[in-house]
């Protein structure tokens, strides 16, 4: 509603006229003045010269009436009339500079000052420039050519000085129409982009909140998933439970290119840079990947240069290895037999810099040159058949684009229909001595840790999630108590000792960080530095530094892995 009304406020600045109907304004103004004028001419020529000169000043009297109805009735050809009236005011100008009885007076100069303010007004630059030069070409040619017109008789200075005023009059109405076109527009625009950033936050508010909304219930259901995976299921039953983790995980990950593709389009996503194995992001990559490929009944090949092994960069793991998985996951999606090949080969190495190839090739459906030019686009994907038959969103590769580019790269296609389709990108690392993570950041630890002495105190909302939560530390023999709001987790804390809080960032009655505000201002100082662990499914940007000012020590992101949080768990049972 409001971007709506400050549209209509730029089209109609404070009920004025848009620029077209200063034009028409400013037009009829002139012609009318011409009226006045021509009258003025009319009534001199009938008292001083017996009608000497009346038919000229007939002429324009009419043929400016004529233009005005005419435009009224057709404004569509504004922009010739205009023409039409520059041309005959320059043609009046050179005929009142070269008459041997007027010569270049006020009248001469207020008519060059019209034809600058209507070429400029009504038909911009170009033509205001062009006109312009050959109005005011009058005053200086006049000194160097002998010829003068006849026949023109002088105004008597009262008659002259009614010309003059309704000359200026012209040209003041004029300014006072196009500034206010201009400042209405610009007001108008000023308050179109206030409305249009609080219409932005509100976009961005309202996809936060929904995907907290949404990644709440999925935390539950993929967690609850994976604990009945892991449990001694029939065949059946585990086919099924695959299917269901698999579907919650799907909708994750659509939740996660919507808000991905907004803070592209919004300029928030910034890349990271830290020490990285690239052995390790592709081999992460090739193993979650060769197991769908098989599932289809494809072979899934990984093909990296010998010379990139082994070494250590500084990048952005994560960005890219979203831009690896969405290449590779279309790959397989949109093949029925044959292979998927994630290759990697150096093109070049310069010191420490290397600029390596990453291609993506599939012998799947293939794209036409056509489709080619609408796949990058947010929401498209080739033809709606593709849609109907493969399923999507047709968000992956535009973010797969943003993304590229934001790595200073651009990415390339070649495909052939019915042959298959192979994208590709070239990228510069820096090689760096530090050593990255020698393991995957949700890998688990290779002997799990007694938890059951482990005290823990969790302040949740969401029922399912506190079921989850529940089976889960039965799983790991942890006796948890629970806290439904910030207000309930400080008169535990009070009661009880406990080595740490799981604290939900969402809650009623008291949120989690006002709950750890209160925390940190208890007297005891074994309660008021407990250490706590956010719980959030929040994707706000400025989340971890919410987190960290308001007194949390560490967070984890809804739905998490299990490994990630019994990881946590382990940390703080070695330290109580």
């Amino acid at each position: 509603m409001k971007i709506r009304s400050a549209t209509r406020y730029l089209n109609d600045w404070s009920g004025s006229q848009t620029l077209l109907n200063a034009q028409l304004k400013l037009f009829t103004l002139m012609l009318a003045a011409n009226v006045v004028k021509g009258g003025i001419y009319l009534y001199d020529a009938m008292t001083r010269y017996n009608g000497d000169g009346s038919g000229r000043a007939i002429r324009l009297m009419v043929s400016s009436m004529l233009i005005i109805l005419v435009l009224r009735r057709f404004p569509k050809i504004l922009k010739w009339g205009i023409h039409y009236a520059v041309i005959a005011t320059i043609a009046h100008v050179y005929y009142r500079t070269f008459n041997r009885s007027v010569g270049l007076d006020v009248v001469t100069l207020q008519a060059i000052i019209m034809v600058i303010i209507s070429a400029f007004y009504g038909l911009g630059k170009l033509w205001g420039t062009i006109y312009t030069i050959i109005a005011a070409a009058a005053s200086i040619a006049v000194h160097f050519i002998s010829f003068r017109f006849t026949g023109l008789h002088p105004l008597p200075q009262n008659l002259n000085d009614i010309y003059i005023v309704v000359n200026w009059l012209v040209i003041l109405f004029s300014h006072i129409y196009f500034h206010g076109v201009l400042y209405g527009n610009l007001r108008a625009s000023k308050t179109l982009s206030l409305q249009l950033a609080e219409a932005a936050q509100a976009k961005t508010n309202f996809l936060s909140t929904m995907s907290h909304e949404l990644r709440t219930p999925l935390n539950s259901v993929i967690g609850i998933a994976g604990l009945l995976i892991s449990d001694e299921a029939n065949a059946k039953q585990k086919e099924q439970l695959d299917v269901l983790k698999f579907s919650a995980e799907g909708l994750l990950t659509l939740i996660n290119d919507i808000l991905d593709i907004n803070k592209l389009d919004a300029g928030k996503l910034e890349l990271e840079s830290t020490p990285f194995s690239l052995d390790l992001l592709l081999n992460g990559i090739a193993q979650g990947m060769e197991f769908k490929a098989h599932e289809k009944g494809l072979k899934f090949k990984s093909d990296v240069d010998a010379s990139l092994k082994n070494k250590t960069f500084q990048g952005d793991p994560a960005r890219l290895g979203q831009i690896l998985y969405n290449l590779v996951g279309n790959a397989v999606k949109f093949t029925e037999k044959g292979e998927v090949t994630l290759k990697v080969e150096l093109l070049k190495a310069e010191k420490l810099t290397h600029q390596m190839r990453f291609r993506v090739t599939d012998t799947g459906i293939g794209i036409s040159p056509e489709q080619q030019k609408l796949i990058f686009e947010p929401f498209q994907q080739a033809t709606a058949s593709t849609t109907r038959k493969f399923g999507g969103t047709g968000l992956g590769l535009a973010i797969v684009k943003q993304l590229a580019e934001m790595f200073g790269s651009q990415i390339q296609l070649e495909s052939e229909l019915g042959v298959g389709t192979s994208f590709y990108f070239d990228l510069s690392l820096e090689q760096v001595e530090q050593q990255a993570p020698t393991t995957l950041s949700t890998a688990t630890t290779p002997t799990e840790k007694n938890l059951s002495g482990l005290r823990i105190l969790l302040a949740e909302d969401n029922m399912m999630n506190i079921y989850f939560m529940k089976q889960l530390f039965k799983r790991w023999d942890i006796t948890a108590d629970i806290a439904e709001n910030g207000a309930e987790v400080l008169e535990l804390l009070d009661q009880k000792d406990y080595d740490l809080v799981l604290m939900d960032m969402h809650m009623p009655v008291m949120d989690g960080m006002q709950a750890t505000q209160k925390i940190r201002q208890m007297i005891d100082p074994a309660k008021a530095n407990i250490y706590i662990i956010a719980l959030t499914a929040s994707v706000s940007d400025q989340i971890q530094k919410r987190v960290i000012n308001c007194g949390m020590n560490d967070y984890l992101h809804k739905p998490f892995q299990l490994e990630e949080l019994r990881a946590k768990l382990e940390e703080r049972a070695d330290r109580s």
